[in-house]
């Protein structure tokens, strides 16, 4: 299975905003090193590794969006629906892109063909000056790959370790993620929602979604009263 560099195979949700501009940067130099990759520099290669919710997924897609804008040629391949629903060819005759974004790289822990399929796919991205970027819960040190040749070439990116969020960084999230959609949400308001809700942030965005949805149907803004209704109705 050959995938073509303007596809993104992921059932993404319309309303899903993954854009440089609306993610939250907890590290300066994280921010820096992305700018400089999606110039094109000479950084060809970064791993970034974190928990479920630390943003790494946002982060590839919003690498990927910004190659597109730029009218780059690029993938984004999300490994655990595809060793579910695809096979290691996925790697083969990617050597004519700008950048490839690979997401869930512990999914493939184990399973030596698509360890291997990616160890031959790595050295012929190197070779065509192709950009990559990896992310995985595993710190490359302490990686699950069983393969180690592949563990060795996974280390020799420039690594970020991608922290968990804190309540002060989450309300953050929340309240730059509202204001991409058009919302304006105070830091009361993000605090309710964090005390009465949730702090899982996967789980916050999924109701920043549906906020989104019953603001413009009712044409309210989000005051706490109003974000008590909709969390009743959920």
């Amino acid at each position: 299975m050959t995938l073509h560099a303007t596809q993104i195979p992921l059932h993404l949700n319309p309303y899903e905003l993954y854009q440089l501009k609306n993610f939250y940067f907890g590290q300066i130099e994280l921010a820096s090193a992305v700018e400089s990759f999606c110039e094109q520099t000479d950084l060809s290669f970064l791993y970034l590794w974190g928990g479920a919710a630390s943003g790494k997924t946002h982060l590839l897609l919003a690498i990927a969006e910004q190659a597109q804008k730029n009218s780059k040629t690029m993938l984004y391949l999300p490994l655990t629906e595809l060793v579910r629903t695809g096979s290691p060819q996925v790697f083969e005759g990617l050597e004519g892109l700008n950048f490839l974004c690979i997401d869930e790289l512990e999914s493939i822990s184990g399973k030596s063909e698509w360890e291997e399929a990616l160890f031959h796919c790595f050295n012929r991205l190197q070779l065509s000056g192709c950009q990559l970027i990896v992310a995985s819960r595993d710190n490359p040190a302490a990686s699950s790959i069983k393969l180690a040749d592949l563990r060795s070439r996974m280390a020799t990116g420039l690594i970020y370790q991608l922290d968990d969020l804190n309540d002060s960084a989450k309300q953050k999230v929340l309240i730059v993620q509202s204001q991409a959609r058009g919302l304006e949400m105070t830091k009361e308001v993000a605090q309710y929602l964090l005390r009465q809700h949730s702090r899982d942030l996967n789980k916050l965005m999924g109701l920043l979604q549906s906020l989104d949805k019953a603001s413009m149907s009712k044409q309210r803004r989000l005051t706490i009263p109003f974000v008590r209704q909709i969390l009743r109705s959920t």
